[in-house]
């Protein structure tokens, strides 16, 4: 037997005057689990979304700056010992995360109030988990994503831009990455209905993208921003519940994970951003020339980096080396076309250095 649950999506200025509707079936005490900036943002929205109805908001958690498993052991005794009815993660990633991990643990039903649209964190049943040194642990897995996510578009469009863009270059890549994995594998209903999905992590990006940007940058709510941020925390979660982990990423993350062995890509640059680079290089080794220049476009023009020097390296080998000993060892290149070395990756790297 097999079930495939998606999160419910509420998006526009006023999302959060449908938490009472959605949610009160589940209980009247939300626990707020969030990062510092993310509840000061989202906090005043929501207690005037709620002040004539029977939700109650509980004093807020903050999550800890780190998703570990500590700190989701640490809040789900604090959730309990408040009498928590239902959980809500606000804020990115990390704070979702860490907030997935303690609807695990406690049993509560569980909804997302992302600020930012950097990662479908807020529609997954994933938590990326690192100790407390911030390195990577582990992929956690859950049964069940988000029971429903709330998307305040006023709030993400006052966040940094950066984050905007970050999120489109991961969300990009869902689209390029599936279909490259999948390649000519014959692919069962639910593998079928996530690659198709997949261009919608793309389409609404060469639409919207550029004047989303903008938008945001003005700190302007608008529908193309509004379309970007359904493609970059709905769509590609659709796709991401769907689709195998075979078939989850490919070139563009694996790259990722072997350009962040190097310190100051760690420190200095925003996965999704990485990630964009990552997929002219998987579309060179694929001899999509074609394709590799439209994408370099939209790239550039969104600010992403598009070349060795827009993340402060340089084509010396030895230098890269390791990072692409790392990258051809990935979990996401287990299962592709044909098989990629460490040359391939490296002439490709070198071909898009040409643009």
């Amino acid at each position: 037997m097999k079930t495939v649950t998606f999160s419910g999506y509420t998006i526009g200025e006023d999302a959060y005057n449908s938490i009472d509707l959605i949610c009160s079936v589940y209980g009247s005490k939300i626990q707020l689990i969030g990062g510092k900036k993310a509840l000061g943002e989202a906090l005043p929205e929501l207690e005037k979304a709620l002040e004539d109805t029977n939700m109650t908001l509980l004093a807020p958690l903050y999550y800890g700056n780190e998703c570990t498993h500590e700190n989701m052991e640490a809040l789900a005794k604090k959730t309990k010992d408040n009498g928590a009815d239902i959980i809500a993660g606000v804020g990115g990633g990390k704070a979702i995360d860490t907030a997935k991990g303690v609807a695990s643990i406690t049993k509560l039903p569980f909804i997302t109030i992302p600020t930012i649209a950097s990662t479908c964190a807020a529609t997954t049943k994933l938590s990326v988990v690192y100790n407390n040194n911030h390195k990577f642990v582990e992929f956690m897995r859950f049964d069940y994503p988000p029971i429903h996510t709330f998307i305040n578009s006023n709030i993400i469009a006052k966040a940094p831009k950066k984050y905007l863009r970050a999120g489109m270059g991961d969300t990009l890549a869902k689209y390029y990455e599936c279909t490259f994995a999948t390649g000519n594998d014959e692919l069962n209903f639910e593998n079928g209905l996530g690659k198709t999905i997949s261009r919608m992590c793309a389409e609404p990006l060469f639409t919207h993208g550029t004047r989303a940007l903008k938008d945001c940058q003005n700190k302007i709510s608008s529908t193309s921003l509004e379309e970007v941020i359904l493609a970059n925390i709905v769509n590609t979660g659709m796709v991401s519940l769907l689709v195998d982990q075979d078939y989850n990423g490919a070139v563009a993350h694996s790259l990722f994970y072997g350009l962040v062995l190097l310190a100051h890509i760690e420190k200095t640059y925003l996965h999704g951003d990485i990630v964009a680079y990552g997929i002219l290089v998987q579309l060179m080794i694929d001899q999509q020339l074609e394709e590799a220049k439209k994408v370099y476009e939209y790239l550039k023009d969104w600010g992403c980096p598009v070349s060795l020097a827009d993340i402060e390296l340089s084509t010396d080998k030895t230098t890269l080396k390791p990072v692409l000993k790392e990258t051809v060892q990935g979990p996401d290149m287990k299962h592709l076309p044909y098989k990629i070395d460490e040359d391939m990756i490296y002439d490709a790297i070198l071909k898009v250095e040409k643009f």
